[in-house]
């Protein structure tokens, strides 16, 4: 007998953890927290992970926690269930499929792609990320990891962070898939459609698949202003844009907020900003974060971010405020939220703002970037590109896949993406929360 449960991730975008269980072993698929796992001020005398469980934000598996400090061990794990071998496989490094990691014990075994533990390590080198104490064990993509009567097949899938997966699994009575976040309008769609052309010859019991986009209206999007029209940007496109923007703004300086976990769209735009003639000057640590996947290239570097007297070796040269000054036709400057303050030195300018951090309107700082840059008189435009696929990528892949059941999780309404599923002669059904679904 094989069951599976949901956690949490149902009803939000982000937060993801699913169970599947049998009598020897249990794995989990992603870790994370959703924007509703943020901590209040008052978290009534209990621990930080306690109040996280209670509030179903964290499963109440006891063996996944360091307990000793539980105020309330019996009401936090009412709903314990029995102990098993349990690991844990990560789809992908965004905060909403791994956030909880840092809250696991230092004997749990978690899963992720060698190159999902590349830019762990470097994130937590230049403080972007926490240091966790699990287990961290890489896979490969071309072996299937056995957790005794349970196999992981991971498959390699295109999003916007580096690394990102999808998993096949199969225990002695269920075959179910859990797609991570994933997109057809990336640089790597092939990724995508070669585990769902898998997925239809496996003959899928369950397709847990993500439905970002059908938590917003896109027709409504697809009419709205030129802030819209660009969200529409694929990876490709948004380079087009790039270098179409730069040409009919020549002497103006560019400022560039990429999201720093998609490295690939970093270095993308890199040699746009050169094939234009102008020099990309980087913030160290976004510097240091390309060199760990480009250790061949080396980054102009700002030089208000960096130690003068101990430049690393991935940096080719300095630029400083000064000079950007003095020729602003010249550059791009990459400049995150945390170093807004760079951009009091300029009173004009074009401010791109590629899905880099605030991530969007509600995040109350976004506002607050946005009325800066007004008052300092620079442009802002929106120059980013999805990392989740379309309502109409979302149901190509599932008719292709064909599951028994499709399930939709990981939107803010799991019930209009269900009835699109079902309009699609596609099985489905809305999963519940406290809830085995028994095979």
């Amino acid at each position: 007998m094989t069951t599976y449960r949901f956690w949490s991730g149902l009803k939000t975008i982000g937060g993801n953890i699913v169970e599947i269980r049998t009598e020897k072993a249990r794995v989990l698929c992603d870790f994370g927290l959703s924007v509703a796992g943020q901590l209040p001020e008052d978290t009534e005398g209990l621990s930080e992970i306690e109040y996280l469980i209670q509030t179903g934000n964290l499963p109440a598996i006891k063996e996944l926690y360091p307990i000793e400090s539980f105020k309330e061990l019996d009401k936090t794990f009412s709903a314990q269930l029995p102990e098993l071998e349990t690991v844990i496989f990560i789809s992908h490094l965004h905060l909403d499929h791994m956030g909880g990691l840092r809250y696991l014990s230092e004997n749990v075994k978690v899963y992720l792609s060698e190159e999902a533990y590349k830019l762990y390590n470097e994130l937590v080198a230049i403080n972007e990320d926490k240091a966790v104490d699990c287990q961290l064990i890489l896979f490969d993509y071309t072996e299937s990891i056995t957790i005794r009567d349970i196999v992981v097949s991971p498959k390699p899938s295109d999003h916007d962070s580096v690394g990102c997966s999808a998993f096949f699994i199969e225990t002695p009575t269920l075959k179910i898939i859990h797609s991570g976040d994933f997109r057809l309008s990336g640089k790597y769609p092939e990724k995508v459609w070669k585990w769902a052309h898998e997925a239809r010859e496996w003959e899928t019991d369950v397709f847990l698949t993500e439905g970002t986009s059908f938590s917003f209206n896109e027709d409504h999007e697809k009419k709205e202003s030129q802030f819209a029209e660009r969200k529409q940007l694929t990876e490709i496109t948004l380079l087009d844009e790039l270098a179409d923007l730069i040409k009919v703004n020549m002497e103006k300086l560019f400022f560039f907020n990429p999201y720093i976990r998609n490295v690939n769209r970093m270095f993308d735009v890199d040699k746009v900003v050169k094939h234009q003639n102008r020099i990309m000057v980087w913030e160290a640590n976004y510097a240091q974060m390309l060199h760990a996947f480009y250790p061949e290239m080396t980054w102009t570097v700002l030089e208000e971010t960096i130690d003068m007297k101990n430049l690393p070796e991935f940096v080719e040269k300095t630029i400083s405020l000064d000079q950007l000054k003095q020729d602003p036709g010249a550059f791009v400057l990459q400049n995150s939220f945390k170093n807004i303050q760079y951009l009091n030195e300029f009173t004009q300018g074009v401010y791109l703002h590629s899905n880099g951090e605030p991530l969007g309107e509600y995040d109350f700082r976004y506002a607050e970037l946005k009325n800066y840059l007004e008052q300092q008189h620079i442009e802002f435009i929106s120059l980013g590109a999805s990392g989740h696929a379309t309502q109409e990528s979302l149901l190509k892949v599932a008719k292709l896949v064909d599951a028994d059941y499709t399930i939709p999780w990981h939107t803010l309404n799991p019930e209009i993406f269900y009835e699109s599923i079902k309009a699609n002669d596609l099985g489905s059904f809305i999963p519940e929360y406290n809830k085995d679904y028994e095979v």
